[in-house]
């Protein structure tokens, strides 16, 4: 079984580390404290499982998880967090497992032998619902990094440095301030869904805006606007099934 290891406190890490490391049949094929280089080496190994903890900053456990799951479906994951029995509740249907800090031998052994078990069993229905879960409670969290990609690499981006997202090729274009385009496997819909809504405006059917990076309004046909955007040459268009709102919101 290979594993990958992410947790932000370096002395999770080593804990974790001294209990896998006792069994003949696990490969650990990293250790990360920072989520962004672990989702690579994730994309790049593909392990069998990856423990996760939950409580990080940027990017946590749940939203780590649900990126991993988006591309690599077969993957394991196995939460970590330092979280008391109580709190452990509301999340026992949305993991294979969570393990509770301090570790132990014998809890570290339950849930290596039930991701034994789930990597023999043919009839993965249940793991696939545990999956929608993980995803499902990632999405209510606040958005406060989005993993992005370009040149083959994932970086964290800053909702408040985005000026535009755009449907792309089966992808969202993600165009910051400064020049840089950025892809992402979520839809526009999703992202319609989760950004601030006091920021962020779906001006068009390809489009979403940030609306404090506008520059300009230029009115076009049809009694629509053209947008130049803070430090992009491209304009973006405000569709007519879009007008209505776009003026209330500017007072227009």
């Amino acid at each position: 079984m290979k594993v990958i290891l992410v947790d932000d406190e370096k002395a999770g890490l080593e804990n974790l580390h001294y209990y896998l490391s006792k069994y003949e049949d696990i490969e650990i094929l990293g250790m990360y404290k920072d989520p962004q280089e672990a989702l690579q080496d994730v994309f790049d190994q593909k392990p069998d499982a990856v423990f996760l903890d939950i409580m990080m900053p940027e990017m946590d456990g749940l939203q780590a998880a649900a990126e991993i799951l988006k591309s690599e479906e077969d993957i394991k994951i196995i939460f970590v967090t330092a979280f008391d029995e109580h709190a452990i509740k509301a999340f026992e249907l949305n993991a294979i497992d969570y393990i509770l800090k301090p570790f132990s031998q014998q809890r570290i052994e339950v849930a290596v032998n039930r991701i034994n078990k789930l990597l023999n069993e043919k009839d993965t229905s249940k793991y696939k619902k545990k999956q929608q879960a993980i995803q499902f409670e990632a999405m209510k969290k606040e958005i406060v990094k989005i993993p992005v990609w370009k040149d083959e690499r994932i970086f964290l981006c800053d909702p408040f440095d985005i000026s535009y997202l755009s449907s792309e090729d089966g992808n969202v274009k993600i165009c910051t301030c400064n020049g840089q385009a950025y892809k992402s496997k979520d839809t526009l819909t999703y992202f319609e869904s989760r950004l601030d809504t006091k920021r962020f405006f779906r001006c068009h059917k390809s489009f979403i805006i940030n609306t404090e990076k506008i520059k300009e309004i230029i009115p076009w046909f049809n009694n629509t606007y053209l947008l130049n955007m803070e430090g992009l040459k491209d304009q973006v268009p405000v569709s007519r099934n879009y007008i209505k709102s776009f003026k209330s919101l500017f007072d227009l």
